[in-house]
């Protein structure tokens, strides 16, 4: 009997061991993810164009001194500011210098010489009044005195052209601006000809001249808006179209478009190489995202995933314009919206996720 009960004991704990559930599987994280909220903002249709900033026309020059000599004063380098009128350089001024003390000394002798005929003249002439004198001798002080006059205005124009010549011994600023070049150094002679000593160039404001094609440059008008960009900086910087020009480029076949940028801070340099964009048109709002926001759609369009409630959501876009990272799309986003940039390629609608910010 006690064999009996305790085969009997065994089975029904078998029994209840069957019966009891299995344990619970743990549960699996959640995606995470990284959001941006949608901001909205102006869609504006952009035309790309690249090209190298320089100096308007005109506000970039070679200065050379019109006289031979050797250059005894260089008071600048690369890359410093200087002021309108500003003395820069300047070439021995011993000859010159002398050249005008000779030209003033002559002047001086040739007035002296004028006055001292015009009394001779005005002499003469009250003693032919009194019969003393011919009327032949007055005609003769009257011819030396128009020549002594003539002799003193040539003197005088002789020291205006030596004075020339001293200030042309020196260089001056033209306009506000930057040294951007040095041809000659200090002690080094110069042959008052062609040969430059520096390079002067306005900085701000910029341009930008970038050759486009025809059928984008037919859309283009002087003052529109644009902005730039240039590789280092993280701002752009606001300008607009100057000038869009008739003629077609015979080389490339392309049209010059002209866009100059202010530039009062001096962020932009000469030379760098930038890209901008040029305002055609603007059209209703759009919310610019990066470019990793957008996922293609089973329909063969583009799309972007949102985070309602901690699901996933797939909203239908229209991109406008996507560069550089970035993209300006259009579509039944919510101002404020947190947009997926990160995590979200795969994900199925209605998915739960983590949001990472």
């Amino acid at each position: 009997m006690r064999t009996r009960l305790a085969l009997l004991l065994c089975l029904a704990v078998q029994s209840m061991a069957c019966k009891q559930e299995p344990p619970a599987e743990p549960e699996l994280p959640l995606p995470r993810v990284r959001v941006v909220p949608a901001q909205k903002g102006p869609a504006e249709r952009t035309l790309r164009v690249a090209g190298e900033l320089s100096a308007p026309p005109g506000r970039e020059v070679k200065l050379t001194p019109l006289v031979p000599g050797r250059l005894v004063l260089l008071r600048v380098a690369e890359g410093d500011a200087v002021r309108t009128g500003q003395v820069l350089a300047e070439v021995e001024p011993g000859p010159v210098s002398a050249e005008l003390q000779q030209a003033e000394a002559t002047a001086r002798e040739a007035a002296a010489a004028a006055r001292a005929a015009e009394a001779k003249r005005a002499r003469t002439e009250v003693l032919v009044q009194h019969g003393v004198a011919a009327r032949q001798e007055a005609e003769q002080d009257q011819s030396a005195e128009a020549a002594a006059v003539a002799a003193e205005q040539r003197a005088r124009a002789a020291v205006d052209v030596a004075r020339r010549n001293v200030g042309r011994s020196q260089l001056q600023a033209p306009f506000d601006g930057i040294v951007t070049a040095v041809f000659i150094r200090q002690g080094e002679t110069v042959d008052g000809t062609a040969q430059p000593v520096l390079q002067v160039s306005a900085v701000d404001p910029l341009e930008l001249r970038a050759f486009v094609p025809q059928e984008d440059a037919a859309r283009v008008h002087a003052g529109m808006r644009a902005s730039l960009s240039v590789e280092g900086q993280e701002e752009t910087s606001p300008g607009e179209v100057i000038a869009v020009s008739p003629a077609i480029d015979p080389r490339s076949g392309n049209v010059l478009v002209r866009l100059r940028f202010p530039n009062p801070k001096g962020a932009l340099r000469l030379g760098a190489f930038g890209r901008a964009g040029i305002v055609l048109a603007e059209e209703g709002t759009a919310f610019p995202l990066p470019a990793s926001a957008l996922l293609p759609r089973g329909d063969g369009g583009l799309g972007v995933a949102v985070v309602q409630d901690g699901k996933v959501k797939s909203v239908p876009v229209t991109v406008w314009s996507e560069e550089g990272g970035r993209a300006v799309v259009q579509g039944p986003l919510q101002d404020g919206e947190e947009v997926i940039v990160e995590g979200g390629y795969s994900l199925p609608e209605g998915a739960g996720v983590e949001v990472v910010r």
